[in-house]
């Protein structure tokens, strides 16, 4: 039986072997970098993610890090349901690399079922899983479709929102794979909307005989990507909303200070250091994105708006991790429409533990910490002849979480119980990954009013 103390001794000594100084001082040649298994994706798409490059040197500590970071840098594509990196024909001062990938489905034209609620426990325990609550229709989504990473999204959907949308990416349009570019249409009309905050619930108002809201927008996205950790996007477009005299009746300021319908440029500018393992779940590295928007140009629609993320993830003992994130939101000028001051409780901008509830305001932010381990993993027989998909790997965490946030307003403040004061809950959970991006979180959540619920969330990428 191997003991604790064996096991550690174990890591200790891997660690000094990678740090050991005859690594670094050996030099060796790339011959050649050979790709594997790719079927539609390019074979320069492949090679771009591959650090180590043939006809350079590098010490042999470099090779062995290099293959790791290839590995994680091809995984993050999201191309790929597993890579492999290795080195062959070691001969002399010289050697090949390899990359072995297994390409996933690209193309999903598929039915479309969600509830459109914030979360499922809001759907769940609010609104009884009420169907009036879903959006059915199709989707499509195209991933990789010309084989450089590039994707085609079309969305037709009906019932508690009509939307159409069309969005294509490609982010490598150029020779040296740098420069990228996207073009984003799609038109909404909603029959039921929220036009307010109450009691930190969203108050929901339906009209089943027009449309309470429409949407409009249309707009492109450059993209610039020299290696594999920063990121930046630039998104300008233009947007139009407007609201049935039924809405302005029950929230003046739901556009702003009496408005039924606006139209405004936005200008966006996202930048994103990614030096993390495996986007959907990541234990060991370092993230920092920062996303600045302007809204508008006149006093109809007036906001400058600055978002903040910083994420730190470390990696001890093989299979234990612990992270802290933080994010912070300021909007500018303070006095600003309903619209325009969503923060906590949307999309993946929550507190563990107070999902039920929205904190809408004009400055805040959150701290999280989180303390995990591996327990077990498993591949799954799935019965399909395919390679890539015979055996499907599940692999299952156990986490402790502790939460803080605030959130500042200085409008509706009798109509609030969680605005300008700390905000705090902890618990405990377990999380399962597997291919696909797919992580499933349940938690158990102790918040600050003394309630203990069951909370479960999907990953959705914000990268």
């Amino acid at each position: 039986m191997l003991l604790f103390s064996d096991w550690a001794s174990a890591q200790e000594e891997e660690e000094i072997f990678q740090n050991a100084p005859i690594l670094n001082e050996a030099r060796v040649a790339i011959r050649n970098v050979i790709v594997h298994g790719n079927k539609i994706t390019k074979r320069y798409m492949v090679a771009r993610e591959i650090i180590l490059k043939s006809n350079q040197s590098y010490s042999v500590g470099e090779v062995l890090d290099g293959l790791e970071k290839s590995r994680q840098n091809l995984m993050n594509t999201s191309l790929f349901v597993s890579a492999k990196t290795y080195f062959t024909n070691w001969q002399n001062d010289s050697m090949d690399i390899h990359a072995e990938v297994d390409e996933r489905w690209y193309y999903f034209p598929s039915p479309y079922f969600k509830p459109m609620d914030r979360n499922l426990q809001v759907w769940a325990r609010d609104y009884n899983f009420s169907l009036k609550r879903v959006n059915i229709g199709i989707k499509f989504m195209g991933e990789n479709t010309t084989g450089r990473n590039d994707k085609l999204n079309i969305w037709l959907m009906d019932g508690f929102s009509r939307r159409l949308a069309l969005k294509y990416y490609n982010p490598f349009s150029d020779p040296k794979l740098r420069i990228g570019w996207a073009i984003d249409v799609n038109q909404g009309w909603n029959k039921e909307i929220f036009y307010k905050s109450f009691n930190n619930k969203q108050v929901f108002f339906r009209d089943p005989n027009q449309y309470l809201r429409k949407d409009f927008y249309a707009g492109t996205t450059l993209s610039y990507r020299k290696g594999s950790i920063n990121r930046h996007y630039l998104r300008t477009g233009w947007r139009s909303t407007s609201i049935a005299d039924t809405v302005l009746l029950m929230n003046k300021n739901y556009l702003g200070d009496g408005i039924q319908a606006v139209s405004y440029p936005e200008i966006q500018y996202t930048f994103q250091h990614l030096k993390i393992n495996y986007f959907p779940y990541p234990t060991k590295g370092s993230l920092f994105v920062a996303d600045v928007l302007r809204r508008g140009i006149n006093s109809q629609m007036n906001l400058t708006q600055f978002v903040f993320r910083y994420g730190k993830f470390h990696e001890f003992k093989k299979k234990n991790y612990f992270s802290i994130v933080a994010d912070a939101h300021l909007k500018a000028p303070f006095k600003q429409p309903y619209i325009n001051q969503y923060i906590l409780g949307y999309g993946d901008q929550y507190l563990r533990g107070l999902q039920r509830y929205v904190v809408d305001g004009v400055a805040g932010g959150t701290l999280k910490a989180t303390l995990g381990r591996e327990l077990y993993s498993v591949k799954v027989n799935s019965g399909l002849k395919s390679k890539a998909y015979r055996t499907i790997p599940f692999k299952f965490y156990a986490k402790i979480h502790g939460d803080v946030g605030y959130v500042y307003s200085n409008t509706n403040l009798n109509e609030t119980n969680l605005n300008n004061k700390l905000l705090y809950s902890f618990g405990a959970g377990l999380d399962i990954v597997s291919i696909y991006d797919f992580v499933l979180r349940i938690e158990f959540t102790y918040n600050q009013f003394n309630q203990l619920g069951t909370y479960f969330h999907n990953y959705e990428s914000r990268y």
